[in-house]
């Protein structure tokens, strides 16, 4: 264990030997796509556009660190088996989702706009410099971080409907009972919760102050309620007279948090580089003079 230590400290103490900071800021868009409790998601209808503002310090060729704010929606058309659902119709006049739920049993549908703040680490496959149109200049890399993600409650979407105050009101059609045998409305929940992000992409010059990305992110959440269905096991039982649900179909925050996924394309300026890096635009300058920037 201890060589192991000592071997990645070199291996970083390497890679930081030279070093190139520079500093980046960018535009990004791109799609998400859910996938949680939601069952048969249509893909197709599913897929929606993201955006986003980023920026990024480059501690070396190999190694950088990125910032990033995302806003956009998430939203899913699917089936939920073994529950009853109401009419989104009821509460949201949203004429392209009627012909779906003639056509698909069970159909279940969530649309939510989402808000991500996220801190995430860059390691570089290749030496990699912004301003460089020959030698370094495009790279494959990873990405890793930590996140927050925000949704407010969207009231919009498929309502479950409680299993045994069915059909005795329009108050009870509209709700499900919640752990507490309390009546709740299927989506009015925000939804808030930390995010782990996980990503793939390749980077590569334009033009000496210019580049591109594209990158490909999964995220895992740490909440259950981004498809308006804060305990899925829950709809799909069936409670006593009391309104108490088995203790068995409780909620497993471990296995029933959502995961999402985008691709996106981002253009990065550079804003700024450190006295001493190597002049990208002269050939054959050497490390250690001015920077050209």
């Amino acid at each position: 264990m201890k060589k192991l230590i000592v071997s990645l400290i070199l291996f970083l103490c390497f890679l930081s030997a030279r070093p190139q900071r520079t500093t980046d800021i960018g535009v990004r868009i791109g799609a998400a796509a859910y996938w949680g409790d939601i069952q048969n998601v249509d893909y197709s209808k599913s897929i929606t556009p993201i955006y986003g503002v980023l920026g990024r310090f480059n501690f070396n060729k190999r190694m950088s660190v990125r910032g990033q704010l995302v806003t956009g929606n998430l939203k899913a058309y699917g089936t939920l088996p073994d529950v009853n659902l109401a009419d989104p119709a009821v509460n949201q006049p949203n004429n392209d989702w009627k012909p779906y739920i003639k056509e698909v049993n069970n159909a279940y549908y969530f649309k939510r706009n989402i808000q991500t703040v996220e801190a995430l680490f860059e390691f570089n496959f290749l030496d990699y410099q912004m301003g460089s149109l020959k030698k370094n200049r495009f790279t494959p890399f990873l990405s890793v971080g930590v996140g927050g993600f925000y949704s407010r409650a969207p009231r919009q979407g498929t309502i479950i409907l409680d299993p045994i105050s069915f059909g005795s009101s329009l108050n009870m059609l509209m709700a499900y009972r919640g752990p507490n045998g309390d009546l709740e409305i299927s989506n009015k929940t925000d939804a808030l919760s930390p995010i782990i992000p996980m990503g793939f992409g390749i980077k590569y010059n334009l033009t000496k102050r210019l580049g591109a990305c594209i990158e490909f992110c999964v995220r895992k959440t740490f909440t259950d309620n981004i498809d308006n269905l804060v305990d899925p096991t829950r709809f799909q039982s069936v409670a006593d007279i009391t309104g108490n649900y088995p203790p068995a179909m409780a909620s497993n925050k471990l296995i029933n948090n959502d995961w999402y996924a985008s691709l996106h394309l981002s253009l990065h300026w550079q804003i700024w580089a450190e006295k001493g890096n190597c002049k990208v635009n002269d050939p054959n300058a050497k490390y250690g003079k001015k920077s050209a920037f």
